[in-house]
């Protein structure tokens, strides 16, 4: 199956790691097989970061490559509290990956990025990809990470609404609407603040299966 891509819209070939800050305009990306839309206005009127999107399309096809249909959810997070070291956030997140652990869930991907307005403080927004089998809405994890935020006297989180979609290895227009969703958080807008040698976006690390029967956007291949 190709994804439809409308007549004058641009596309980016992202088949190999950008350089740190590289940015995009386009309304389509590809990589490899899969063509997936991303948010960048109506007219290309907004950049994301193609460093920040291409690990995070790696790990949710990563997660596809495990499980035949992967759940997708936002989170976000705001403290006064926050430095720009990310201690106290990545802290936070650990926790909530150990207690997804506890939960039976094997393989926990994410996406998180950093931002700041000029007035305001730092805040999060990260993207979890979980074991579709185990999970079918979010509810559990937004109240397990409201009680991780309420523990440690950070501000109450708000709840993305309505719930991200189910992600099908074999409906490769679910894969392409959850791009669409976490390219969001790559846009260029609020980033590139804090300390030094420190980051403002990073992701899991879950390496792709192998011999994985894949459905692509254009043909069925066995991953080698």
């Amino acid at each position: 199956m190709i994804l439809p891509i409308p007549l004058n819209h641009s596309t980016l070939t992202l088949d190999s790691k950008p350089q740190k800050g590289s940015l995009t305009n386009a309304s389509y990306v590809q990589h490899g097989d899969h063509v997936y839309e991303i948010n960048t206005g109506s007219e290309g009127e907004y950049e994301v970061r193609t460093d920040i999107l291409y690990p995070a399309i790696l790990q949710m096809e990563a997660m596809l490559s495990h499980h035949n249909k992967v759940y997708q959810i936002r989170l976000e997070s705001h403290s006064e509290q926050y430095g720009s070291d990310n201690k106290a956030f990545t802290q936070m997140l650990r926790a909530l990956k150990k207690w997804l652990i506890s939960k039976g869930h094997k393989r926990v991907a994410y996406l998180w990025v950093r931002e700041k307005e000029k007035a305001k403080g730092y805040h999060y927004h990260a993207v979890l990809w979980l074991d579709g089998n185990k999970i079918q809405n979010p509810w559990a994890v937004q109240q397990r990470w409201e009680e991780l935020h309420d523990k440690r006297g950070h501000s109450h989180p708000w709840r993305v609404d309505p719930p991200i979609p189910m992600i099908h290895r074999a409906k490769p227009e679910t894969q392409s609407e959850a791009v669409y969703i976490f390219s969001y958080l790559a846009k260029q807008r609020s980033k590139g603040y804090g300390d030094i040698g420190t980051r403002d976006f990073s992701t899991s690390e879950l390496k792709r299966k192998t011999e994985t029967q894949e459905v692509g956007n254009d043909f069925t291949k066995k991953i080698a």
